[in-house]
């Protein structure tokens, strides 16, 4: 910028030139960088600005670039933002308005050099420094990114690390238990295959089954040289469906009971006697086969845990040896059920060990029937949530972090997996950005969030009663109450136009404050569709002056004088009638709502403040009546407003719908007995060439006797109607 000092008499012109010996200078409309021999560097911008480092931000219109020193730009493409220069990188940005093919306004960013280079183009949907740290905070899709002085980007969840999975032997040993004993018991499976079993079966193995393992509850004195007796509580039990076995009676005959193909077992015991070796195989879940399948505590364990003074082994041998005393049942002589248990557990066709891995579900429909009716039956799953995964995320604590001395950080869970207000994801989202609108460093102080949610409550609450007629009932009572002394006829004269800066019933300039708002919706709520408080917020309808004095009296300076009037030089007395008819027509008898459609740039409402009418009310309802009665040469540009409109104005068509709209908007004082426009007011204006004071006063004269009777007189027929409404709430 420039200073002037006067020395000898002579101006001179000084500049404050930064450390690179440059000044920003403004001469004819635009801005310049010059250097100390005040020559310009730089080609001249809209405006520019110190940015950081030595580096200017220059301006040409809404777009927005860097500059160096030597007055060069940075980028090749100007941007609409650019932000401060940093360790040389600076962030750039674009805007995405809403569109068809875009919903919502949006914000793209990239990273750029001052070299020129762009670092990272336009991916990030946010982006900006942090605060008091040397790197730049970047998401896409939410996903959190960090951007390095190196130019640099890394995962700020380190979610592109592999997860570190821990098995939980506590929670996975109880579920083994609960999974295997409760309900166990034994089932057999009888056969002569030729398998060596001191060299196939040996006690800690863990096998597979291969294949639907067929077996029986009950066996007597074996007569085939290999047993498998099978413990289990999961074992699919189609001898206690009766429709199955009344379909097939060998099924109940047998006690027949299947194990899916992807059941595991443990060899608990190889144990041979009388020519007869009995396999003895617990039937455990997928889990424990890859997890404890080696474990021999936990193997022991459930071998002890039968409750009784006896091992499960021991309860295994004691099988065969009592029941190599019994005689023969007669399922071992029956040549069908003896194909049925032929094959080794475990082993295939080759008599090799199936591999252990689980195979897939079968597609073929009649296996995938039987696949999913064993796993229900058997209520097989596997035991699940024994696996703690834990991802890589960057959690140092809460000192020196934004959640250092807030109440909640007392809970944070384990490596940053929530706090006392919020789940993981959503912490760790705050817990890099640095910032959190939950924050709260007392109980008693709302948050930011808390402040918020409150604020959008009442909006909402807010919202849907001025929806309604709630909200406008609210205001006009209790403006009855508190500035009326509870007497609904002082309305009649009340001047709308001092609510201004009035919070509850102002909020915005006359005639379209909260009170005039909703007086109006309450009046006229039945003469137009939807009308209400918030469709007049949402420009579907709006509120104004039907007279108005300004063209006439010209604007009120600070009711001392009227500009157009004072001219004609007014008497006290005229001034002081002008006056009083000017605060008159600021009262409730002088306002209508009409629909707010535009054609072109006007409205029902606007249009009448026209050159051609001049916001001269009869003038203007002249003009609508010969559209409503399809008169020759009407108004054209006034028929497209009202077309624009329709939808609201189907009751107000032709000869009955004029009479409709007069008498529903209570402008009966505008026509004669047939309904047909007054000429009212004489058309002249404080500004008109030629216009004597005579005829000046004569129209303010007449003017004003017209509002002095009808204004209040239509106020009082409007608070018939709001005292009907309010007696009847």
């Amino acid at each position: 910028m420039d200073k002037q000092t006067t020395k000898g008499g002579i101006t001179m012109t000084k500049y404050d030139y930064d450390s690179n010996g440059i000044a920003r200078v403004y001469d004819d409309g635009k801005w310049y960088l010059i250097d100390k021999t005040e020559k310009r560097v730089s080609d001249g911008y809209t405006y520019i600005e110190e940015w950081g480092e030595g580096y200017y931000k220059a301006e040409l219109g809404a777009k927005k670039n860097i500059l160096r020193p030597d007055g060069s730009i940075v980028l090749r493409v100007w941007h609409n933002d650019v932000y401060k220069v940093k360790h040389g990188f600076f962030v750039f940005s674009n805007t995405i308005r809403k569109s068809k093919t875009n919903p919502k306004t949006r914000y793209t960013y990239g990273v750029a050099h001052v070299n020129g280079d762009v670092i990272f183009p336009m991916i990030f949907d946010l982006a900006y420094w942090m605060e008091k740290q040397d790197f730049i905070y970047a998401e896409i899709d939410e996903k959190p990114y960090i951007v390095t002085t190196d130019g640099s980007i890394c995962d700020a969840e380190r979610s592109h690390l592999p997860k570190k999975a821990t098995v939980d032997y506590k929670q996975l040993f109880e579920k083994f238990a609960n999974w295997t004993l409760p309900g166990l018991q034994f089932f057999y499976r009888d056969t002569n295959a030729p398998v060596i079993i001191d060299a196939t079966y040996h006690v800690g193995d863990i096998l597979r089954a291969g294949f639907f393992v067929d077996a029986t509850t009950k066996l007597l004195k074996p007569v085939h040289k290999t047993r498998f007796l099978i413990a289990s509580a999961h074992a699919a039990m189609f001898c206690e469906i009766e429709e199955l076995c009344q379909e097939n009676p060998d099924v109940k005959k047998w006690n027949l009971c299947t194990f899916h193909f992807n059941s595991y077992f443990k060899v608990m015991d190889v144990y041979e006697k009388d020519g007869v070796t009995q396999v003895f195989l617990l039937h455990i879940p997928p889990a424990a086969a890859f997890f404890l399948g080696n474990d021999e505590a936990a193997m022991n364990f459930m071998n002890e845990a039968t409750g009784k003074e006896t091992s499960l082994v021991d309860m295994a041998r004691k099988s065969l040896d009592d029941k190599l005393k019994l005689d023969v049942h007669s399922r071992s002589l029956d040549p069908i059920f003896c194909k049925r248990m032929e094959h080794p557990i475990g082993l295939d066709d080759e008599f090799y060990p199936i591999p252990l891995d689980a195979a897939d579900e079968p597609t073929d429909e009649r296996d995938a029937t039987l696949s999913n009716m064993i796993h229900k039956l058997a209520d097989d799953a596997d035991i699940q949530d024994f696996i703690e995964v834990e991802d890589n995320f960057p959690f140092r604590g809460v000192e020196g972090t934004i959640c250092e001395g807030c109440v909640y950080a007392g809970v944070i869970q384990k490596k940053g997996e929530g706090c006392g207000r919020l789940f993981t994801k959503s912490f760790r989202d705050r817990y890099l950005k640095g910032c959190c609108e939950y924050r709260k460093t007392d109980l008693f102080t709302p948050s930011q969030f808390e402040e918020t949610d409150k604020y959008r409550k009442e909006k909402a609450k807010e919202k849907e009663e001025k929806s309604s007629d709630v909200y406008a009932l609210r205001i006009v009572g209790d403006f009855i109450q508190e500035r009326l002394d509870g007497d609904i006829n002082k309305l009649r004269d009340f001047d709308l136009a001092t609510l201004t800066e009035d919070e509850k019933y102002g909020k915005e300039n006359w005639p379209k404050n909260e009170l005039a708002k909703s007086i109006m919706a309450l009046v006229f709520g039945n003469i137009w569709p939807n009308l209400t408080v918030d469709s007049i917020n949402h420009y579907e309808y709006s509120c104004s002056q039907m007279v108005s004095f300004q063209n006439l009296f010209g604007s009120n300076i600070l009711d001392k004088y009227f500009k157009g009037m004072e001219k004609f030089n007014p008497s006290k007395k005229q001034f002081e009638r002008a006056l009083h008819v000017a605060h008159l027509l600021n009262s409730i008898g002088n306002l209508w709502v009409l629909p707010n459609k535009l054609n072109d740039k006007e409205t029902m409402a606007s249009y009448k403040d026209n050159p051609k009418f001049r916001g001269y009310m009869d003038r203007y309802l002249q003009a609508m009546y010969a559209v409503f009665m399809d008169e020759k040469k009407p108004d054209m540009h006034l028929k497209g407003i009202l077309y624009k409109n329709r939808k609201v104005m189907i009751e107000y068509q032709g000869a009955k719908g004029w009479v409709h709209f007069i008498n529903n908007l209570m402008l009966q004082d505008y026509v004669d007995a047939d309904g047909k426009p007054k000429d009212i007011f004489d058309y002249v204006w404080s500004y008109m060439k030629d216009l004597d004071k005579d005829s000046y006063f004569r129209a303010v004269d007449k003017f004003c006797t017209f509002c002095e009777e009808e204004i209040p007189k239509r106020a009082d027929q409007m608070i018939g109607v709001l005292k009907t409404i309010m007696n009847n709430k």
